[in-house]
């Protein structure tokens, strides 16, 4: 980062009394590890959330790169604060898929996740987010144990339902699947 640049390569921009907005030593470095492999499992992580963008609305297109500024400046913020443990924005390599032109993975603890999907900036955050751009969405997604009880609970109803053979009895493939 050079002077006169902010975090993503631009330039600092004002705040609306003319001061700049940048950041702090301290949130500046989160912001880059956030970005910088950020999306590295912890092994006590228990969710992650999902915030997807699509296409930049046509004629808006200062407004789409100002605003992922403004989000990864949010998310360095979340980030230094430990409301979340990574971030890392993604982007498909050749253009839109399905209405999706990327998104940003933020991991950490299932409730502190839940915590900020709820925070009026957050959602503030949101509803700029698709002014720039269509199909802006947030995911809930669980990792860890939590990941694994839903691996088990998806069993447990397909056995209900008879679609999965239950412990010990022949299945379609001809075995017979051991008790769990």
């Amino acid at each position: 980062m050079r002077d006169g640049e902010d975090v993503t390569g631009g330039p600092i921009r004002r705040g609306e009394g003319g001061e700049a907005t940048t950041l702090d030593p301290q949130t500046e470095r989160a912001v880059e590890e956030g970005r910088a492999g950020g999306d590295q499992d912890a092994p006590h992580r228990t969710g992650a959330l999902m915030l997807a963008f699509g296409a930049v609305h046509p004629g808006r297109e200062r407004l789409a790169v100002d605003t992922f500024t403004e989000v990864s400046r949010f998310l360095g913020e979340v980030l230094a604060d430990g409301v979340i443990e990574s971030f890392s924005p993604y982007f498909f390599d050749g253009g839109v898929v399905d209405g999706t032109a990327g998104f940003f993975l933020l991991g950490g603890q299932q409730e502190q996740l839940d915590a900020l999907r709820r925070r009026e900036d957050f959602q503030r955050m949101v509803l700029r987010a698709g002014a720039a751009t269509a199909g802006v969405r947030v995911h809930q997604l669980i990792a860890g144990s939590a990941a694994g009880r839903m691996v088990n609970l998806y069993r447990s109803v397909r056995e209900e339902l008879g679609l999965l053979p239950g412990p010990g009895q022949t299945g379609a493939d001809g075995a017979e699947h051991p008790p769990a």
